[in-house]
């Protein structure tokens, strides 16, 4: 071969795209078939350009079927975490509204309660701050969790009242010390940007967030209009049900039992904030992430529009946790090592899952952003197979494209 009989830059573009699409496909096929989910949207970014934007399966399955399609709107359940509570909190750093370093009881004094006076914004957004990993705030707390003082902490029914009671909730570690992946440490987040901003979370993400990157298809609460693109997640509040009786909670509660679609999943989320929490509750399509995971890719930046700085984008991106037993994390990111990642992502990689089976992986070594959108908790949550599907995904998607 002849250096002009050899492929040139376009042709090899070309050929990386048709791999990946064919990587993309044959792995939602599969997926579908071995019942790790209904169905999924997936999306492959590559040097700004969409190599792959597909989709397969079903949006819903009971009680009768929806076809799937690349713009159907999923709940993104903790993908809220990095794409809306930690850009707005670095966004309000960037403006000197909120320190990262500052204790948490400055804005909030109550937050020292229980040996919390140490901790950080920056340990609640790397998730070493020592609270608890989760708990059902809209009940009251287990006797197991009072000390065997017989005081239990009363349900809440506000994300305000739900602040209160994480305020007064007892470390369960020192900060610092380990990671211990925390939706209470974000539902303090969440409350922080309200406060420190004067806007409500929802129509903060809208004005600096989902607006100015153009994701039409993304925010909290979807209207009525939207519901026939959504997908649907759980019967009811059933995973939450059955956590709550093996407590000996929720008897009596008003729990939702119909079919989930275009509601958010996460009940703290839905009776506490009605859909609006720095935890969970964000909507949105597999395109719309990709221009996140782009303006990420990009430091920050989208066609002209800035919503971070290089410098905070590199410092939430890279490894707050060097000391600490558990998963390398940034702020409100999961870093290359987290297993969703898989093995060829670079050191340089970063992302977030959602408990419904959503994710987002970024790689700069590679320009690459690649978006997996699922409905794997329809109908039923106890289906996990998602949890070794996505790392299996990104292989694929690498391998076709390093190949």
């Amino acid at each position: 071969m002849t250096a002009s009989d050899r492929p040139g830059p376009a042709s090899r573009a070309g050929g990386a795209a048709r791999r990946v699409r064919e990587a993309v496909r044959a792995h939602l096929r599969e997926g579908v078939a071995q019942g790790v989910f209904p169905g999924a949207v997936a999306a492959v970014i590559w040097r700004g350009a969409t190599l792959a934007l597909e989709a397969h399966g079903f949006a819903q399955v009971v009680p009768y079927c929806r076809a799937m399609t690349p713009q159907t709107i999923f709940d993104l359940a903790s993908v809220t975490k990095p794409v809306v509570t930690t850009t707005a909190v670095l966004q309000l750093w960037e403006r000197g509204i909120l320190d990262v370093d500052a204790p948490v009881c400055r804005y909030l004094p109550g937050f020292a309660d229980g040996g919390k006076e140490r901790v950080t914004v920056r340990h609640l957004l790397a998730h070493t701050s020592g609270l608890p990993a989760w708990e059902m705030l809209y009940l009251p707390a287990p006797s197991a969790l009072c000390g065997g003082s017989g005081a239990r902490a009363r349900a809440c029914r506000s994300i305000d009242e739900a602040v209160a009671r994480i305020c007064a909730t007892p470390a369960a570690a020192s900060p610092g010390v380990s990671v211990n992946y925390s939706d209470l440490g974000f539902i303090v987040l969440g409350h922080l940007v309200q406060r420190a901003s004067g806007e409500d979370l929802e129509a903060y993400a809208r004005r600096h967030i989902f607006g100015p990157l153009g994701m039409r298809w993304t925010r909290f609460v979807p209207p009525a209009g939207w519901r026939s693109r959504c997908a649907a997640t759980e019967m009811g509040n059933a995973y939450e049900r059955e956590k709550a009786a093996a407590l000996g909670l929720g008897r009596r509660f008003p729990w939702r039992t119909y079919l989930l679609r275009g509601e958010v999943h996460d009940g703290n989320a839905w009776y506490l904030g009605r859909g609006v929490a720095g935890h969970a509750g964000l909507f949105g399509t597999a395109a719309d992430l990709g221009r996140f995971g782009m303006a990420m890719l990009r430091g920050g930046s989208l066609d002209g529009v800035r919503i971070l700085g290089r410098r905070t984008v590199r410092e939430a991106t890279c490894t707050q946790t060097p000391h600490t037993a558990g998963p390398p994390r940034g702020l409100g990111w999961a870093l290359a090592g987290a297993p969703f990642a898989g093995s060829r992502a670079s050191p340089s990689a970063f992302g977030h899952t959602g408990f419904v089976g959503t994710s987002v992986l970024v790689d700069p070594d590679r320009d690459l952003v690649v978006v997996l959108l699922t409905n794997r908790v329809h109908p039923s949550a106890s289906n996990e197979a998602i949890q070794g599907f996505r790392a299996t995904f990104h292989d694929a998607v690498i391998g076709a494209l390093d190949a």
